[in-house]
C-alpha cells in the first residue's frame, strides 16, 4: 500500500477555506511577520494546518521568488554604542516579522562602504538599511547613490537611517531643534562661557547639531569662538583628544558641549587626568544618551535619541507595503535631558 500524500499548502487553505496566497502569509508571516492577517484568520489557518499534520519548509520559504528572507543592515562601526543601539532596534523588529538580519561595518571607510554594497547585491535580500552617517561630500554621496539605485533596481528595498540628500525613503530625528534646546536650558541654567566637541562638518548629523546648539546660544547673546569648536571622531578617543585641543584652556569653560555622548566620556576622562572634574569644575554635555552615564554621572545633560525606534521605522518602511501611498519618510523626535529632567517643548 502507498503512503499517504503528506499535506500541501493547498489542502491547509481548503480546510481554513481561504486562498493559498492567504494561508501563505498567515502561516509564513509575509512582511509583517505576526502580523500578516487578523488574528482570527491566522488562528484559523494555522489550526488547519495542525489537523492536517502540515508544517512550513524554512528553506523553501527563505529563497521564496528568488530573494532571500532577509534584510541587510550597513552600520559604521560595530563597536559604537549607536550603532549597537540601531542594531538591536532592527533585530527586534526583524524577528516580529520573521525575517533575519545581515549586518555588515564599513569601519567608516567609504571605499568599504561602497565594496560592501556591490556584495550585498549578490545577496539578494529583500531589504537594505543604511545607518553609516549621510556626508556633504558630493562625490561620496554621488557613488553610493549609483549603488543604491542599482540594488532598488534589481528588487532590494533601500531607507536610510539619518538626514540624507539622496531620494530614498528615510526615517530622520530633530537633531537640530534638540540641540538647540539642550543649548538653550543650559544658557537659562546661568551658564555663559561654552566649548563644542563635533565631528567634522562633512558629516550632516554632526553639522546639524553644532548648528542648532550655537543657535539656542545666540538667543541669549552668547558666542562661541571658532577656535572652542574642536572637531574629531564621534568616538571616546576623538572626546581625548578634543580637550587636549582647547589646551590649558579648559577651566575657563562653564560648559564643555560634547556633541555625542561616546566623546562626552572621553572628554570627561582627559579632564580627570587633568586635574578637573565634571560638573564640579567644568560640565561636560553630550548627545545620544548612553544610558550608564546617568547611572555614573547623576544630573548629566544630554538629548535621548530613540535609536532603537530607528528599526522599527526603517523596517516599516521597507517592508509594510499594503498601503502604497504612505509617507516614505519618518521623523522620530529627541528629547533634551537637562541636569537630568527633560525639556518641555513649546
Amino acid at each position: 500500500m502507498r503512503p499517504d500524500k503528506p499535506p500541501t499548502l493547498a489542502d491547509v487553505a481548503r480546510l481554513a477555506g481561504v486562498s493559498v496566497p492567504t494561508a501563505s502569509r498567515a502561516l509564513n508571516g509575509g512582511v509583517r511577520g505576526a502580523e500578516s492577517g487578523s488574528p482570527e484568520l491566522r488562528r484559523r489557518v494555522e489550526d488547519a494546518a495542525r489537523a492536517l499534520g502540515y508544517s512550513v519548509n524554512p528553506a523553501a520559504q527563505a529563497t521564496k521568488g528568488g530573494r532571500a528572507r532577509s534584510v541587510a543592515l550597513l552600520v559604521g562601526n560595530i563597536e559604537d554604542f549607536g550603532s549597537a543601539t540601531i542594531i538591536s532596534g532592527v533585530m527586534h523588529a526583524a524577528e516580529k516579522r520573521g525575517i533575519s538580519v545581515a549586518v555588515r561595518t564599513t569601519l567608516d571607510d567609504p571605499l568599504r562602504e561602497l565594496e560592501l554594497l556591490t556584495a550585498i547585491r549578490g545577496e539578494r535580500h529583500r531589504a537594505l538599511v543604511i545607518a553609516t552617517g549621510r556626508t556633504t561630500d558630493e562625490h561620496r554621496e554621488r557613488a553610493l547613490e549609483a549603488r543604491l539605485r542599482t540594488l532598488a533596481e534589481h528588487g532590494t528595498r533601500v531607507v536610510i537611517v539619518g538626514d540624507s540628500s539622496l531620494d530614498f525613503p528615510s526615517v530622520t530625528v530633530d537633531n537640530h531643534e534638540a540641540a538647540r534646546l539642550l543649548a538653550d536650558s543650559l544658557a537659562k541654567s546661568g551658564k555663559k562661557r561654552f566649548a563644542i566637541l563635533s565631528a567634522p562638518p562633512i558629516q550632516i548629523t554632526s553639522r546639524d547639531r553644532v548648528k542648532g546648539f550655537l543657535e539656542g546660544l545666540s538667543s541669549h547673546e552668547i558666542s562661541v569662538g571658532q577656535g572652542d569648536i574642536v572637531f574629531r571622531t564621534f568616538s571616546r578617543d576623538g572626546g581625548y583628544d578634543a580637550i587636549d585641543q582647547l589646551a590649558n584652556r579648559v577651566a575657563e569653560f562653564d560648559v564643555i558641549a560634547a556633541m555625542s555622548d561616546a566623546m562626552a566620556v572621553g572628554a570627561i576622562a582627559r579632564l580627570r587626568e587633568l586635574g578637573l572634574e565634571s560638573p564640579r569644575d567644568v560640565e561636560v554635555t553630550g548627545f545620544d544618551q548612553i544610558p550608564m552615564l546617568g547611572d555614573v554621572l547623576p544630573g548629566f545633560s544630554t538629548v535621548e535619541v530613540p535609536l532603537k525606534a530607528f528599526g522599527e521605522a526603517a523596517l516599516s518602511l521597507a517592508l509594510d507595503d499594503d498601503d502604497p501611498g504612505a509617507s516614505t519618510h519618518i521623523a522620530l523626535r529627541a528629547t533634551p535631558i537637562v541636569h537630568g529632567k527633560p525639556v518641555r517643548r513649546g
